[in-house]
């Protein structure tokens, strides 16, 4: 198994940081077929309010972590999938990168 972390900093605000999340999470079902679950303020291990989107599909599974200051995301790619890790945290990171901008 595969895992792929990204991180990125931010100065948008819990709000728009949240609309950053939501825009990501259609893409990730619309393009990618990702079943995704959305989870509201949640408090962190840092004590921030966090939102947090689960998503996973068929040899993927992770979550985005959404704080005022920053989007986490971790993603476990399964067996058949771990051989395009570079590729797939190319594209996800230029997508954050895109929607951060």
């Amino acid at each position: 198994m595969a895992e792929i972390l990204i991180q990125r900093a931010h100065t948008l605000g819990m709000d728009k940081a949240r609309a950053v999340a939501a825009q990501w999470q259609k893409e990730a079902e619309e393009d990618w077929g990702m079943d995704c679950t959305y989870v509201a303020n949640e408090t962190n291990d840092k004590g921030e309010v966090q939102d947090r989107l689960n998503f996973e599909r068929a040899g993927a599974s992770g979550h985005l972590c959404v704080t005022a200051t920053q989007l986490s995301m971790k993603l476990e790619l399964g067996f058949l999938m771990a051989s395009f890790k570079d590729k797939i945290e190319e594209k996800i990171s230029s997508n954050l990168d895109k929607l951060l901008a």
